[in-house]
This record gives C-alpha cells, sequence and structure tokens, in this order.
C-alpha cells in the first residue's frame, strides 16, 4: 500500500457519488492528455425537459437476498449486504476498461488466465478485503476516541439534498435515483453506511500520514533494506523479437552474448541480429545499422527498476554482478532468449519529482475560446488571491471548476517527473526557484490551468517514507485485528446476484 500517495479508501466511491451528483457527465481531459472517467446523471435537455439517463447494467441483476445482512462483521462495525453492493457497483464500474461486458452477470464472464475464477469472484474479493480493511480502520479510530464530525454530516446532507433536487428533476423519488444510478436494490441508507465508515476510517489513515519521518530514520531504512529501495538500470532485448526468427540467427546471438561481458559486446551481438532480421530498407531509412541500432537499444533502456524476487533481479541486485554483464533468460514459449546487460548496479535514486495541483478551464469545453478559458482563470483566480490564496479554497475551487478528471481529488499530481507533462506546465512546475506554495496560471493546447505547487519530493525519501507508513500500517491492522477479529461470510457474499 503506497500510504503518501494514495488517495483515500473510499475515493473511487466518492468519485463516482459527487461526479452523479453533480447532475451530468463530465468531459475531462488531463494536462498530460488522459481521458477520465465519467458518470452519467439525471440531465435536462437544451428545451429544457428531464432526459431519463440509460439506467446502470446491474440494474437487471435483481437481489432476492436479505440486504441487511451482515456479510463483514467486527465488534462494533459491519458491512451489510446492501452496503456490499454499492462496493461492487463502484468497482464494476471501471471495467469496461479491461473488456467486460457489464451488461452480462460478472458470474459469466471468465477472468483472463484463470479458467476456474470469473470477474465476479474477483470483484466479490476486492470489495470483502476493502470492506475488512475499513472496518479496522473504523475499530482502531473508534479506540482512538474518534467520532463522525459534523462537517461529515453536512457533506452527507449535501448530497442526499443534491440527489434528492436531480431526482425530481425526472420525476423519481431519491431512492429510485440511486437505484438508477448505482443498481436495483441499492438505498440510500447503503450508501449512507459505505460513506460513514469511510469518513471515520480515513481519520485513521491521516493520523498514519501525518507522520513525520527524520532524516537520520530515513537513511537508516535505507541502508538496512538496500535491495528493497535501491533501484537498477539496464538494456532488455527480445531475441525472439516476436518474429519468425530463423533458429541459426537466435543461435548465432546466444553464442555470441552465453558467455560475454561488456556493453560493447553486448552493442555487437544486438546489431548483427538486427542486420539478420530487420528489412533492409528500415535500416537504410535510420541511416544505417549504427543509428539503427542505438535507436533500437534507447527503447530497450529499462531504468530505475527496483527489486522484485525473480532470476533477473536476483542476477542484477547480486553483490558479484558487474556494470556490463549479460545474462540470457530463455523464453518459456518461443524458446528464444531475453538477452539483458547491466547498465548501472543498484543505487540510491536521487530524482526530483514534484506534486502539484491545478485547476484546468478547458478550450472547447465549456469555454469556445482560448482565450474564454484564460478570461475565466484569470477571474477565479484573483478572487483566489484576494481571498488569501490557500490550498484548501484552491481545493474548493477545484472542485467547482475544473474540467480535469482529478478536480474531486483536489486537482493533484503526485510524483510528476521532468518531461512528463506538457512543456509550458513542465516548465513552471521544474522552475528552479519552484518553492510549496507558489502560484499561478499556465496555459496549454488544452486550456489554462490555474497551478499550486504542493512540494518537491526526492524518489528515494518518497520511498523510504511509504515503505516506513506500510510497516506501521501493517502493525496497526495486526493489533486490531488481534483486539477486534474480522468476520466475513463469503459464501453469502456469493449469493449477491452481479
Amino acid at each position: 500500500m503506497n500510504f503518501r500517495k494514495a488517495a483515500p479508501a473510499l475515493l473511487l466511491a466518492l468519485v463516482l457519488m459527487l461526479t452523479a451528483c453533480g447532475g451530468g457527465t463530465k468531459d475531462a481531459t488531463a494536462a498530460s492528455g488522459t481521458a477520465a472517467p465519467t458518470t452519467a446523471a439525471p440531465a435536462t435537455s437544451a428545451s429544457g425537459e428531464a432526459v431519463t439517463p440509460q439506467t446502470t447494467a446491474a440494474l437487471s441483476f435483481v437481489q432476492t437476498m436479505d440486504l441487511d445482512a451482515e456479510l463483514v462483521k467486527t465488534e462494533h462495525f459491519s458491512f451489510t449486504a446492501g452496503e456490499l453492493l454499492y462496493l461492487l457497483s463502484s468497482i464494476s464500474s471501471s471495467l469496461s476498461a479491461y473488456g467486460v461486458d457489464v451488461s452480462v452477470s460478472l458470474k459469466e464472464q471468465a477472468f483472463p488466465g484463470a479458467a476456474d475464477r470469473t470477474w465476479f469472484d474477483v470483484v466479490i474479493e476486492e470489495s470483502l478485503s476493502y470492506a475488512e480493511e475499513q472496518l479496522l480502520y473504523c475499530e482502531a479510530a473508534l479506540e482512538r476516541g474518534y467520532q463522525i464530525g459534523q462537517e461529515d454530516l453536512d457533506e452527507l446532507k449535501d448530497m442526499k439534498s443534491v440527489a434528492e433536487t436531480n431526482a425530481a428533476k425526472v420525476g423519481w423519488d431519491v431512492e429510485t435515483y440511486f437505484q438508477q444510478m448505482f443498481g436495483t436494490n441499492i438505498r440510500w441508507k447503503d450508501l449512507e453506511g459505505v460513506f460513514r465508515k469511510g469518513f471515520l476510517s480515513d481519520k485513521i489513515r491521516k493520523e498514519l500520514l501525518a507522520t513525520e519521518f527524520t532524516a537520520e530514520e530515513l537513511e537508516q531504512e535505507y541502508q538496512s533494506n538496500l535491495k528493497k529501495y535501491s533501484i537498477v538500470d539496464y538494456y532488455a532485448v527480445n531475441l525472439g523479437d516476436g518474429e519468425a526468427i530463423p533458429d541459426e540467427v537466435v543461435d548465432a546471438a546466444r553464442a555470441a552474448l552465453g558467455s560475454a561481458s561488456g556493453t560493447d559486446v553486448y552493442r555487437q551481438a544486438v546489431q548483427n541480429f538486427l542486420l539478420a532480421v530487420k528489412a533492409p530498407a528500415d535500416i537504410e531509412a535510420a541511416g544505417g545499422i549504427g543509428p539503427y541500432t542505438d535507436n533500437y537499444l534507447k527503447s530497450a533502456v529499462r531504468t530505475g527498476i527496483s527489486y522484485t524476487e525473480s532470476e533477473l533481479y536476483d542476477w542484477a541486485f547480486a553483490d558479484g554482478t558487474k556494470e556490463g554483464d549479460i545474462l540470457l533468460i530463455e523464453n518459456e514459449q518461443t524458446k528464444a532468449p531475453y538477452a539483458y546487460c547491466l547498465i548501472r548496479k543498484p543505487y540510491k535514486d536521487t530524482s526530483v519529482t514534484v506534486d502539484v495541483r491545478h485547476i484546468l478551464f478547458k478550450t472547447g469545453t465549456p469555454y469556445a475560446t482560448a482565450e474564454e478559458a484564460r478570461a475565466m482563470a484569470d477571474k477565479i483566480y484573483g478572487e483566489w488571491v484576494e481571498a488569501g490564496a490557500s490550498e484548501d479554497r484552491f481545493i474548493e475551487l477545484c472542485a467547482q471548476y475544473s474540467a480535469d478528471g482529478n478536480a474531486a481529488d483536489g486537482g493533484i499530481y503526485t510524483d510528476v517527473y521532468p518531461g512528463q507533462m506538457v512543456q509550458t506546465f513542465n516548465d513552471w512546475c521544474f522552475d528552479e526557484a519552484r518553492k510549496p506554495g507558489d502560484h499561478g496560471i499556465v496555459d496549454t493546447d488544452f486550456g489554462s490551468h490555474m497551478m499550486y505547487f504542493v512540494q518537491k519530493n526526492v524518489s528515494w525519501e518518497t520511498a523510504v517514507t511509504n515503505g516506513l507508513l506500510t510497516r506501521d500500517y501493517e502493525a496497526l491492522m495486526g493489533a486490531q485485528e488481534k483486539k477486534t477479529p474480522v468476520t466475513t461470510d463469503e459464501e453469502l457474499a456469493k449469493q449477491i446476484n452481479w
């Protein structure tokens, strides 16, 4: 679990709920050009007449079980079948991106690579795991004296009020509205129950995130777990190359690399391989085999790779492995070797990333021209600066105005690395003089961005901080489960129709 960078566990549910209650679909594009997920909600047509949205696929999966049955329980808290339905709905809403037909029961769709498991098996396990974690968080919060605050209750009240207004536009009561949004049998009480536990559990998460580690603690943890936190760079070339490569070509490459070492030897063997398998016209177009090989190897570089248990990483992180050493690992299917060459032995990642918030005033929608988008950005920016330029107010404005997909999360981009964003956005973020609390307006092809700089991060420190937070989380969860064990009725949960 990546604590410093992870959104609250309830974020997906919040995004779905808040977008739905907003009364419309948002066409949002990140500065990097990635499209954001959207959620349909009751709206009105251009003539002002109410438009009934398409119902969710879940509407056809009618539940026959007791929705108030407690499927996951601890001493003081529980998740009911109805609440679990909402979790299922939240997770299932994103499955179409993985080729899942959400109009067909997940129980009828096999999970890729697992003949004995369905998509329902995977989603129900994920939902139950989430519920178990939330209940342990809630128990820990209760033990520390945390309670749901008035601000949380007001947020719930506002959600229901907006939903009631949207429902009235199409002649529904609020329960019909929630069923149309999230699926048959899902009730307001189920959503409210999920949110209440989410608000309470998030207080413990914030307590964990508030932990500060000294420079000495970070360095000690790093030195004690070098394999865990160090990274390596290497080349990786598939000598089968996804094509029907003649055996003699593969054998020649294997012979050249099998007992050799050195980046020069590696490059020459790769070049000979490319000469044998690539179209002469493509090589000529690149300016000859030398430039072609150089470009090919650039695409074969793997940088900043952390350790995972495998033959490759055991080799790369071994004390006796030297820079320039070569490793061949045979592909199980093609029997052709993958050829690896170590570029840089394990090292501390001192690269810098940044955390930044932005509000996108998007050209095209809702602002017809770049000038209109900039004018609105200038207006809101000026009002915000005059009011004190606080980060909390920036987050509120983001939810109100931003056309980007992270609007519900305060417009935050974390661990942004140089070159990740479009040029003007990138240049503003990585200005050498940039410091926490800086703000301004940046124009890109997407529109005008109201910017707020949160902080710079040193990559190894971020990794170690997250490692220590994970340690504390696991200790908290382990101790809490001993005090308040979790009971889960998996068989009953699998009777849910989805």
